[in-house]
């Protein structure tokens, strides 16, 4: 199997998910190599983060490293552990940026099942050039507060008057493909099981390793961002009562294309347990996103450090 999606069940923060891009390339490298590619990209197929979007590739999907079960193909699991440090806007839009830090716990099993932080509960296969991934996650709340968990927040004062946007559980099916042997492909699509009103999203997404030797790996990924009518009202639009609330202009968007990402991550393993990544980007906000009366900075730099154990 192979992995997929930075994708967090809670959605801590901003950069913080950027790791999940050079974790799962990394991961799904070594897995192949050893042979181990069921495992490898179930590493890659998780859910990308919902607030800040820096979902960058099928690689991006979930911090997951698995390169213990990759070198050793002898255990039927592993386990994860790791935090790390990420930085971006406190949301898609806003002007303020923020600074936090987050956890990393990650089970993955050689049938598939996985439970995680970042990619929720769920299932995956597949094989080195094709593989799939079912999930249940969630999606975290927008705040009209500047509140903060372990330094990040879900929103900000920027949002004053907007009311709150509540979480939601989400399914997600994810899908990533290897082209030319190069390059990593990937889609995912997260379908709201609870307040629908917040709208369906799809995230497509492609990597490029720049560098690989045997502990080192640099990989430049980008991704594309779409979202339906209601998910860009409500994350980017603005109605009657909010306008009146808020002071922002009313404002209707139509579902489509609404922001792009290209992040540059480097991975070094330290040992066939310890891993670190560094990932440093920007994103962009596109078409009717980019002229919310909430989007106080389309373009926006995001980045992080994180370090990984893998048992």
């Amino acid at each position: 199997m192979r992995k997929q999606a930075d994708h967090d069940a809670s959605h801590p923060g901003p950069g913080f998910f950027m790791f999940s891009s050079s974790f799962a390339q990394e991961s799904f490298r070594r897995a192949r190599e050893h042979g181990d590619h069921r495992d490898a990209f179930a590493a890659c197929l998780s859910l990308p983060p919902m607030k800040y979007r820096l979902l960058i590739s099928s690689l991006i999907l979930s911090t997951l490293s698995l390169q213990a079960i990759a070198e050793t193909a002898k255990s039927p699991y592993s386990l994860t552990v790791g935090g790390g440090v990420g930085f971006g806007p406190r949301f898609p839009g806003s002007k303020k940026t923020q600074f936090g830090v987050g956890p990393l716990l990650d089970f993955q099993h050689e049938s598939g099942f996985f439970a995680s932080t970042r990619r929720g509960l769920g299932w995956g296969g597949g094989d080195e050039d094709f593989s799939f991934s079912l999930a249940l996650a969630a999606r975290g709340e927008r705040s009209d507060k500047a509140r903060k968990v372990l330094g990040f927040g879900g929103g900000g004062s920027e949002l004053t008057g907007m009311g709150k946007v509540p979480a939601s559980a989400l399914g997600v099916f994810s899908v990533g493909g290897r082209v030319a042997n190069l390059v990593e492909l990937g889609a995912t699509l997260e379908l709201p099981l609870s307040h629908r009103e917040n709208g369906r999203a799809l995230h497509l997404s492609a990597g490029v390793p720049l560098l690989q030797t045997k502990e080192d790996t640099v990989t430049l990924s980008g991704a594309l961002h779409v979202g339906d009518g209601k998910y860009l009202r409500t994350y980017f639009g603005v109605t009657q009562q909010q306008s009146t609330d808020s002071g922002y202009a009313l404002y209707t968007p139509k579902g489509g294309l609404y922001q792009a990402d290209l992040n540059l991550s480097w991975n070094h393993r330290i040992d066939t347990h310890w891993a670190v990544t560094g990932v440093v980007g920007v994103n962009r906000l596109l078409r009717d996103a980019a002229n919310s009366p909430l989007a106080g900075r389309k373009t926006a730099p995001e980045g992080g450090v994180m370090v990984t154990y893998t048992y």
